[in-house]
């Protein structure tokens, strides 16, 4: 191999690992539901409370539905997601002249 800048045929040869780009995709699952009273809470109040709600509703109709339409419901639930990377490496040979200092790759025929 000789240098094309000087003429030499002192030229070292290096091979490296060139990044071209990464690609990175993301897949999210989401789980959520609107959260409820429990058992106990049933037991205790939740039978009479429905009776109540029963009464508000027929005597109280517009002040319980503007309460309604603007109560914010509570969720619960998670979220997961997994990420996968592909990155893009190439290989190149790049040449060096000993004596003069210049580098240069390799072209491709």
């Amino acid at each position: 191999m000789r240098c094309p800048k000087c003429g030499s045929q002192n030229v070292a040869i290096s091979t490296h690992q060139e990044n071209r780009g990464s690609v990175t995709t993301t897949k999210t699952t989401s789980l959520y539901k609107q959260k409820g009273h429990g058992v106990i809470w049933w037991l205790l109040i939740g039978w009479w409370w429905w009776i109540i709600d029963l009464f508000l509703w027929i005597f109280l109709f517009i002040p319980r539905l503007l309460i309604k339409i603007f109560h914010r419901k509570k969720y619960i639930g998670k979220s997961s997601s997994v990420s996968a990377t592909v990155n893009n490496i190439a290989y190149v040979t790049l040449y060096t002249c000993h004596d003069c200092g210049h580098t240069w790759k390799r072209e491709n025929h």
